[in-house]
């Protein structure tokens, strides 16, 4: 087999997984073409080995097609603590916990359908497999929407594990923890697929330690990874013996994209190698994400694209404000790239109207009020700030010392502004000035409507109704 560090050898390690199975799957050929037949069975195990017996009649396609072509094959099937075939949704109510047998997975989906979990802020789930076993399996796609999951493999295998894409979502609470292994670790999350994190989730992805190999990557997909948002920790487990090797935190042949968010990924400890924080064909930073990369002890990388570091001058031009990234190599020394994010000037200090009272004190300060009726100005919360506007002819000029604000104003308002004679209003921001003909707001709505012109540093949008 092609992971020699995943085969099961010796009658001791077997035979408890024949004693699990339920399900021999026969496979021959019958008239040229493969042929499988699912079969209850029992065995025997002397000094001769494994005898494997099933229920047949004399006659039949089985029979023929052993005469014609005595070459056969089977497969083994262990039942899992939850099972499903086709799409499969579970729907968390309250705390739940699945502790499966020996080599079954705490919750297992077959077949190629989806299996999807979901829940909401007050429901959980603990998956544990059993030994040998993952904590949550899917042979289809798999999707976690709300809730808190947590799923834990046993023995070397995978916390989650997922033929199809895994898509994580809707302000879930994931966390996957491989099982250390005496040769290798299991990964965090394994996906052949595809991984997609978004909603504000929080994942939090731990590869299991290695015996004699290496250890399990925090998360390791065929398919790619995309952040797009919330929380990710991914850590890869250490390689514990002396031709050992750490696992990574992210690994992907396919292009790992984080555009926000915040992710920590950090390559496990090795003595002959380290892992690194994140291992791909393509590593794509960009927006407003906060990425700290560790390479693992010794010769890991902290971003490792392509068979080499990744230069953090050449994504500079991609990140957006506030952005931050932190790679630490593995001798502990750390380089950054950061952008600084635009800091609004702090509200203007309006004046508190005061009068002398009996006592000597003041009366309440009152709010700020508009100079036009109908007109308001709010900032990025939607509160209302104060401005000033001047008018010069028939144009009308509102101005706010602001990166974002909107300009609020009802089209009956408008048509008093018109009878007055305007007719354009501008609307000035710290680095950006919209002029708007009043006529051609009019003609956009209806008496109750109302138009709001935003401003967000260079940018403009307006809407109306």
């Amino acid at each position: 087999m092609r992971r020699k560090d995943r085969e099961i050898t010796g009658r001791e390690n077997i035979e408890p997984i024949l004693r699990a199975c339920k399900t021999c799957r026969v496979a021959m050929i019958a008239d040229g073409a493969p042929y499988v037949v699912p079969l209850n069975f029992g065995y025997t195990w002397d000094d001769d080995g494994l005898t494997l017996y099933f229920h047949s009649g004399l006659k039949g396609k089985k029979i023929d097609a052993l005469r014609a072509d005595p070459r056969v094959c089977f497969e083994l099937d262990t039942e899992q603590g939850v099972t499903g075939e086709g799409d499969t949704n579970i729907k968390l109510d309250g705390d739940n916990a699945l502790k499966s047998d020996i080599y079954r997975s705490g919750i297992y989906g077959s077949g190629s359908g989806s299996l999807t979990i979901s829940g909401g802020e007050n429901d959980s789930l603990t998956a544990q497999g059993g030994s040998g076993a993952n904590g949550i399996s899917s042979s289809g796609s798999l999707t976690i929407s709300g809730g808190t999951v947590t799923a834990n493999g046993d023995d070397g295998c995978r916390g989650i594990s997922s033929s199809g894409s895994v898509t994580i979502s809707g302000g879930s609470t994931v966390t996957a923890n491989g099982g250390s292994g005496t040769i290798s670790g299991g990964d965090g999350i394994w996906s052949g697929g595809g991984v997609t994190i978004s909603g504000g989730s929080t994942v939090t992805a731990n590869g299991g330690n290695g015996g004699s190999l290496v250890g399990g990557d925090g998360i390791r997909s065929g398919g790619g990874l995309t952040v797009s948002d919330g929380t990710v920790t991914a850590k890869g487990g250490n390689g514990d013996s002396k031709d050992g090797y750490g696992g990574d935190g992210i690994r992907s042949f396919d292009p790992v994209a984080i555009s926000g968010g915040t992710v920590e990924a950090a390559g496990g400890n090795g003595s002959t190698g380290g892992g690194s924080g994140i291992y791909s064909s393509v590593i794509d930073l960009s927006g407003s994400l906060e990425l700290t990369a560790k390479a693992g002890s010794p010769t890991g990388k902290a971003l490792l694209q392509n068979g080499r570091e990744l230069d953090l001058d050449t994504i500079k031009d991609k990140l957006g404000p506030g952005a931050k990234v932190t790679a630490t190599d593995a001798n502990g020394d750390s380089k950054q790239v950061s952008i600084p994010r635009p800091v609004e000037p702090e509200e203007p200090v309006i004046p508190e109207e005061s009068s002398s009272s009996s006592d000597g004190g003041s009366a309440t300060p009152s709010a700020p009020v508009s100079p036009l009726p109908g007109l308001t100005v709010t900032d990025k919360d939607g509160q209302r700030i104060s401005y000033t506007s001047t008018q010069s002819g028939n144009a009308l000029t509102v101005c706010v010392g602001r990166l974002t604000a909107s300009l609020r104003i009802s089209l009956a308002a408008l048509r008093q502004l018109r009878a007055e004679g305007i007719d354009t209003i501008t609307f000035q921001t710290i680095l950006c000035s919209t002029t708007l003909s009043v006529d051609e707001l009019l003609a956009m709505g209806g008496e109750d409507a109302e138009a709001v012109l935003t401003h967000r540093f260079t940018d403009s949008s307006l809407t109306v109704g």
